[in-house]
């Protein structure tokens, strides 16, 4: 929740609506091409490093390149990281912020730039990208001060992802005026991230139900799928992993089994684990869980062997949905 009114009074008793902010500042920047790009970057690392707070920009390269020649020598104060990595699971996102705002915990605020949607995307990795950006407003509501600048390419993204960035984000930039998004849903009204469903598999999938007894069963179906698809071996292991907590998950949790189905599509090999559990944690698999802690891990696993992770859970049941890229050659 980007604010909320609080009723003060003056000295003569009269009621007053105040408006108290919260110390995250969820900013979209719209424009138009390198040149826009720059223009709405470029003031924001400058000023950041005149105030001496810490930066950390995530955007794809070839913006990275743009940036980083327009700062100069003044580059090598900012923390650089490669969007395709940092995020091209959105799940792994909030995780990786949240490390940099814990080393520099303390320090005052701090300043990031962060790329969610560029060209290329699949549709599956647009969706949750915009379930990432409203998890933003979640995971560090009335934490640590801090802004967060995402840009979006009014030239490049097709306007539906222009639509919900007004929707996720409480304040907009274009050609340097920032005002409050009349579309922004703020906290109480935002939708959960884990609604609505997911397209259908194709009728020529793999399926297998499990019970606790067919967990080597769901592994042994992983592997040999993924050896099929020329997966490397590391490849192999992990998703035979991730399905593995999948699974487990299910008999633990999700009422003693489940349902497995596999196929390919899009040059990535697809798995989904269904079951009658309920996942009601919005910021599930993406808050580190304590060392000390037995049990727990299983999405928090998942999201950071796997390209793209989707969930999809109401009191009916849940479905998660892991990809995995397969090299073309």
């Amino acid at each position: 929740m980007v604010g909320q009114k609080m009723r003060t009074r003056s000295p003569e008793g009269a009621v007053k609506v105040a408006l108290v902010e919260d110390s995250f500042r969820h900013e979209a920047l719209f424009y138009n091409g390198e040149d826009g790009f720059l223009r709405g970057t470029l003031p924001f690392v400058k000023e950041a490093l005149d105030a001496g707070e810490p930066v950390l920009v995530a955007v794809r390269d070839e913006r990275a390149t743009v940036l980083k020649r327009a700062l100069g020598d003044a580059a090598g104060q900012v923390r650089f990281v490669d969007m395709h990595e940092f995020g091209r699971n959105p799940a792994r996102a909030i995780p990786a912020w949240r490390e940099f705002l814990a080393e520099h915990a303390g320090q005052g605020p701090v300043r990031g730039i962060g790329e969610p949607a560029w060209p290329g995307r699949s549709d599956a990795e647009l969706d949750e990208c915009q379930r990432h950006e409203s998890l933003l407003n979640v995971a560090f509501a009335y934490g640590p001060a801090w802004t967060l600048l995402c840009p979006y390419d009014l030239d490049e993204l097709d306007p539906q992802q222009i639509k919900a960035a007004r929707v996720t984000h409480p304040t907009l930039t274009h050609e340097g005026i920032s005002r409050r998004s009349d579309s922004f849903l703020a906290l109480h009204r935002a939708p959960s991230a884990f609604t609505g469903a997911l397209p259908e598999p194709p009728a020529d999938r793999d399926e297998l139900s499990f019970a606790f007894r067919d967990l080597g069963a769901v592994r042994s179906l992983v592997s040999a799928r993924a050896a099929r698809a020329g997966l490397d071996m590391q490849a192999r292991e992990d998703l035979v992993l991730a399905v593995n907590e999948l699974a487990t998950n299910s008999v633990q949790h999700g009422g003693g089994g489940g349902t497995l189905r596999i196929w390919s599509e899009h040059g990535e090999l697809v798995f989904d684990v269904r079951d009658r559990g309920y996942i009601d944690d919005p910021l599930a698999g993406r808050i580190a869980p304590p060392l000390d802690q037995y049990g727990g891990r299983g999405l928090w696993l998942v999201n950071h062997l796997c390209d793209l992770v989707q969930i999809r859970s109401t009191p009916n049941g849940t479905v998660v949905r892991v990809r995995m890229g397969v090299d073309a050659d």
